[in-house]
């Protein structure tokens, strides 16, 4: 396995935002690898063992530890072969997750929501924004050149409506040719990846795929990153590019309205998209062509990824509470552009906004002044 290749020098350590929370060692990336290579080496017995799955899944997913490893051990992949393993080595363990794995079993999303929801529940509150947005649903036969993943936090999250509303707007004045799958659209299945269940999301993957490519779409674009690595990654989908919505109105604007305010707004950049997507130019390029005036916060983690929300709401409070403290955010509008982070930052009082929530801002004021 690549975790023998960890020489523990610790390079991690600084960089772990669990470290930076709790302040001990037993969370840090070396801190698991030692504990595998010893129960490489020896039996391990019960409590070792436990410990050891109970750390896996308090953890971030954030991949700051093997972007900085000098060893380029791939600690993503460890932790995601490890929390399978895992599950199938001690499920009560694990029961906590039932409800979640069960609710996307039976009606395809995490919240366990009537499956149909997905189009009414957002569709009802920016009909007045978008009149025509009930042509945009996805029905066999339709086609169209972009397919509109939300996800599921996106479809059924009151707190994401603003983005919602931004990004139809957005897609209506840059006159693109869409589609949005409704009830169609299946959770992409990053959350049963993230703990180790990929053959759960096989089948939703499927699904998906097969409504993308039945659409004819060359293009699938989505604001949460988590689906976009499992779109880009795992779906398979043929024909087609998958773009976060960032790269998508970046690549359609060359010349967008500028934005006129004087304030600055501190950017978070998302996890999964900077770092694990390699998505890292274009958020910067579209703010850049708005005339957005932003700065950048240190690269790390606000603890809403790799289920840590669930697994220990409490850490991921503290990762989140360490990230306000250290950037001095209690009076400032963040700027990011995933709704698992801008769900993060709300939640610690933190005034938010999605980039495309900016460029619908920008095109408002360009009208205003017609």
């Amino acid at each position: 396995m690549s975790y023998d290749r960890c020489v523990r020098c610790g390079s991690c350590m600084r960089f772990c935002p669990l470290f930076e929370a709790r302040e001990e060692e037993q969370w840090t990336p070396r801190a698991k690898t030692y504990l595998l290579q010893v129960m490489d080496m020896i039996e391990a017995d019960e409590e070792l063992g436990k410990e050891f799955r109970r750390l896996l899944f308090q953890c971030a997913m954030c991949g700051r530890c093997e972007e900085v490893c000098s060893s380029d051990v791939d600690l993503l992949e460890i932790w995601h072969e490890q929390r399978a393993k895992a599950r199938k080595e001690a499920p009560r363990e694990f029961q906590y997750l039932d409800a979640l794995r069960r609710a996307i079993a039976n009606v395809k999303n995490i919240y366990g929501l009537d499956p149909e929801d997905r189009a009414v529940f957002w569709m009802d509150e920016i009909e007045d924004d978008v009149p025509d947005i009930e042509e945009r649903v996805y029905a066999p036969g339709k086609r169209a050149e972009v397919m509109v993943f939300l996800g599921c936090l996106m479809s059924f999250r009151a707190s994401q409506l603003d983005v919602v509303r931004a990004l139809f707007k957005s897609l209506e004045r840059t006159g693109t040719d869409y589609l949005v799958m409704g009830a169609e659209e299946f959770c992409c299945g990053h959350p049963l990846h993230l703990m180790g269940d990929d053959e759960g999301a096989e089948e939703l993957r499927t699904h998906n795929k097969s409504v993308i490519e039945d659409a004819g779409a060359k293009y699938v674009i989505t604001c949460c990153p988590g689906c976009l690595i499992q779109l880009r990654q795992y779906h398979n989908i043929q024909n087609a590019e998958v773009l976060h919505h960032t790269q998508f109105f970046d690549r359609v604007l060359d010349n967008p309205p500028k934005y006129r305010s004087e304030t600055e707004y501190p950017y978070h950049d998302p996890c999964e998209l900077h770092r694990i997507s390699g998505v890292k130019k274009e958020p910067r390029s579209l703010m850049t062509k708005l005339g957005v005036n932003f700065r950048e916060m240190d690269l790390s983690c606000c603890g809403g990824g790799g289920l840590l929300r669930m697994t220990d709401p409490d850490l991921s409070e503290k990762i989140m509470e360490v990230r306000k403290r250290k950037e001095r955010l209690e009076s400032e509008t963040v700027l990011t552009c995933c709704p698992s982070c801008r769900e993060q930052f709300l939640a610690a009082g933190i005034d938010t906004k999605d980039i495309v929530e900016i460029l619908d801002e920008a095109f408002e004021q360009e009208e205003l002044k017609e």
